[in-house]
C-alpha cells in the first residue's frame, strides 16, 4: 500500500454515473429541465437488452450522466441494483442561483446548507449542488 506522498499521479477521471430509473422520461425532464444538462441520446441500452437509456451531457458536451430504464427495479435478482449515496455537482455562483430559483418555480423541494443545494431527482437519489467560487 502507497502513501499519499508516493502515489503517482492518475490520469482516471469520471466519465459518468450510471443512474438506474423506473421512469426513464421523468428522470429525462428533471435533468435536463431542472438541472439543466443536455440530452445527448435516448437509445435502446447496448448492454441491457430490452431496455432503454439516455446519455445526459454538460455544457463542454461530456457525458456525465446514463439513465437506464428498469421498469422491475424492485425485483431483488437484478444484478447492480447498489446505492449510490448523491451525485455531487459543482456550478458558477450565477447559474447556482438561477437552479435555486428553477426549483423554486415549480415547487421542487430541496434544502439548503452552507451553500450546496440538496435535491432528490425523479428516483429519490440525492444531488448535491455546490457553488463553483464566491
Amino acid at each position: 500500500m502507497s502513501s499519499a506522498n508516493d502515489t503517482p499521479p492518475s490520469s482516471i477521471r469520471l466519465d459518468h454515473a450510471s443512474v438506474m430509473t423506473k421512469h426513464l422520461d421523468r428522470a429525462i425532464r428533471f435533468y435536463v429541465d431542472l438541472l439543466g444538462l443536455s440530452l445527448r441520446t435516448i437509445e435502446d441500452d447496448p448492454i441491457r437488452t430490452g431496455r432503454r437509456r439516455a446519455m445526459l451531457t454538460d455544457d463542454a458536451q461530456n457525458d456525465v450522466i446514463e439513465l437506464i430504464e428498469m421498469t422491475d427495479l424492485d425485483h431483488k435478482t437484478i444484478p447492480g441494483q447498489g446505492g449510490i449515496h448523491h451525485i455531487g455537482f459543482r456550478l458558477p455562483v450565477r447559474d447556482w442561483h438561477s437552479l435555486r430559483t428553477r426549483l423554486d418555480a415549480e415547487s421542487y423541494p430541496y434544502q439548503e446548507t452552507n451553500g450546496c443545494l440538496f435535491i432528490r431527482d425523479a428516483d429519490g437519489l440525492v444531488l448535491e449542488i455546490e457553488q463553483d467560487g464566491s
